[in-house]
């Protein structure tokens, strides 16, 4: 018998450390050749969202199943930034959501930075789950701004992986089109960031044979309890709170946010040289046309009466920008929702960006006039 004592002998420690690392090393070879890849079963539900690392990666089979249960519902896959996130009071896609009128449902990916070349990679790798597949993009006219026009590497990184995007296969003529966030990594990443978003990617993949795969055939029902599906029953429309009314005990309709809100520095003009956002835009409409995507373009609202009272010379610059980009949506021949009204809409916002659940209500109306028209034609 083995003394612990002797254990902790350089010599023996060299023995026992040759045998752990060549008993891991079998173990992450022998995974994925051994454990087969998962294809589980998901319930008959439209899937409201995906986890994030699942888009980040590119997992399979999560996320052609979320693409597919959007499809076969007939449903929509809303995407969007920060404004598309979970309001208290109720986002636009909430209502519709549980707007009886309104027969399809609403998925939503949205975040912090996540523009529209976010979901370019999602699209390109999963051609025929996209093909047909209907989508309403809201176009924050604050991504234009001195601050965000240019590619930030944390959002990048937040919702994207290197290697994954490198890994798309397409053509030289769908690289020249479909540039970005290629090359956007490669602009913004040096070598030992690539390094270390490839090991990552690489040592993921290893490990998901048995994080994921191994686990799931054990037990299939993690698997489908691990996506939110969008439920059957619909809520009142007047369980949300002040559903359809401005919000005057919080918000001042002078200057168009909270009362609490204290960060009016934040604002910054549209930066009218930098053309990224543009080409991005033009990016994600290439991709949505060459897949035959469906996309309906929203063409978001910005905090007219918070400009006219902070800085009345910058608001030329945002009339000017929504005007260029419905002008590009006309050019391009691109289904849209002219939501610019709003901007000036009182009780609209929160802050200098995001519209308040009021404002979510003038989105929601929008969208489901559009909807019954294209239904009736």
């Amino acid at each position: 018998m083995i003394k612990l004592v002797d254990i902790y002998r350089t010599s023996n420690l060299s023995k026992y450390g040759l045998f752990l690392f060549v008993v891991l090393l079998v173990f992450v070879v022998a995974g994925p050749l051994l454990i087969p890849r998962f294809h589980g079963k998901i319930s008959n539900q439209q899937i409201a969202n995906i986890n994030g690392n699942h888009f980040k990666y590119n997992d399979e089979p999560q996320v052609s199943q979320f693409l597919q249960s959007i499809k076969s519902h007939n449903g929509y896959l809303v995407l969007g930034t920060s404004e598309s996130g979970d309001i208290a009071s109720g986002n636009y896609y909430n209502f519709l959501n549980n707007d009886t009128d309104i027969t399809p449902r609403f998925s939503v990916l949205s975040g912090a930075g996540r523009t529209c070349g976010m979901h370019i990679p999602m699209f390109l790798n999963h051609r025929d789950e996209s093909r047909g597949l209907k989508v309403i993009y809201l176009i924050n006219p604050a991504y234009w701004r001195a601050n965000l026009c240019v590619t930030n590497k944390e959002y990048l990184t937040r919702y994207l992986n290197y290697n994954m995007c490198r890994n798309m296969t397409l053509s030289d003529e769908e690289r020249a089109q479909f540039s970005f966030p290629i090359d956007a990594f490669s602009e913004r990443l040096n070598i030992f960031e690539r390094l270390l978003l490839s090991i990552d990617y690489g040592f993921r993949n290893l490990r998901k044979c048995y994080f994921q795969d191994l686990r799931y055939h054990l037990n299939p029902r993690l698997y489908d309890n691990k996506f939110n599906y969008i439920p059957d029953d619909k809520v009142s429309l007047t369980n949300y709170e002040k559903f359809g009314e401005i919000n005057t005990d919080e918000i001042d309709t002078v200057w168009n946010m909270i009362y609490s809100y204290t960060h009016q520095g934040w604002f910054r003009p549209v930066n009218e040289t930098n053309e990224n956002r543009t080409s991005e835009l033009r990016a994600f409409i290439a991709v949505c046309k060459a897949l035959g995507i469906k996309c309906t373009f929203i063409l978001g609202p910005y905090n007219e009466r918070f400009i006219n009272n902070y800085s009345p010379e910058a608001l030329a610059g945002y009339q000017r920008l929504a005007q260029n980009t419905k002008e590009l949506l006309i050019t391009e021949d691109v289904d849209y929702i002219d939501a610019n009204d709003i901007s000036a809409a009182p009780g609209a916002f929160v802050d200098h960006q995001h519209h308040s659940s009021y404002g979510a209500y003038l989105l929601y109306l929008k969208i489901k006039e559009h909807i019954h028209e294209a239904e009736n034609n």
